[in-house]
């Protein structure tokens, strides 16, 4: 069951006197922010050719800047980079909830959701739609957590409605703190999952 607007707010108030501090954790030299854009904005277009494929996985599975990364991410990039054009094709850019649906019947394998999510975030991030990962997702459910104690919480997302509950939670404490973006409060959950709540 997902919070209401005074839960939202109630967790806003938890966490604004932090908010600043767990957010300058986010490693920009990670994660560049102007190559993110760039890859918002490439598979936004939805053009048959989409350059920006291999850099934007690299970026999402961390390894930015490295020159080895593991063989799995290599065959999976090109894996993706094969499918692109039918992806286009197929026209399944339109509706957010269809990309994710097409692209998790092509990448069937279950370790490969967050990847499938995050092709989906970029492709519909004007909605918008969170970067989701264990660790946005782990965060959302602790926060939750101190005001519902008796709910049981998945530990990792895997489906769309995981997506959907994690963009509705963003959107509703985004409200009671207007002065921070949508993507900040995802920045701030991710390291607050990761450096913050015991896993």
């Amino acid at each position: 069951m997902p919070i209401n607007q005074n839960e939202a707010n109630e967790i806003a108030n938890r966490i604004e006197p932090i908010f600043d501090q767990v957010l300058d954790e986010y490693d920009f030299r990670k994660y560049p922010a102007n190559d993110y854009q760039r890859f918002r904005t490439s598979f936004s277009a939805l053009n048959n050719l989409n350059p920006d494929i291999e850099d934007a996985l690299i970026w999402k599975w961390g390894h930015w800047g490295k020159a080895n990364f593991p063989q799995h991410h290599r065959d999976l990039t090109e894996e993706i980079q094969g499918l692109w054009p039918q992806f286009i094709t197929n026209c399944n850019g339109n509706i957010s909830v269809k990309t994710f649906e097409w692209w998790s019947a092509q990448l069937a394998n279950r370790t490969r959701y967050i990847t499938v999510a995050y092709i989906t975030h970029l492709v519909h991030h004007n909605e918008p739609l969170p970067i989701i990962d264990q660790h946005n997702f782990r965060a959302m459910n602790a926060l939750i957590a101190c005001l519902r104690p008796e709910r049981r919480a998945k530990k990792k997302p895997s489906n769309w409605n995981d997506i959907a509950t994690l963009k509705s939670f963003v959107q509703l404490v985004r409200n009671s703190i207007p002065n921070r973006s949508f993507g900040e409060l995802d920045r701030f959950l991710m390291m607050y999952g990761r450096n913050y709540v015991d896993r």
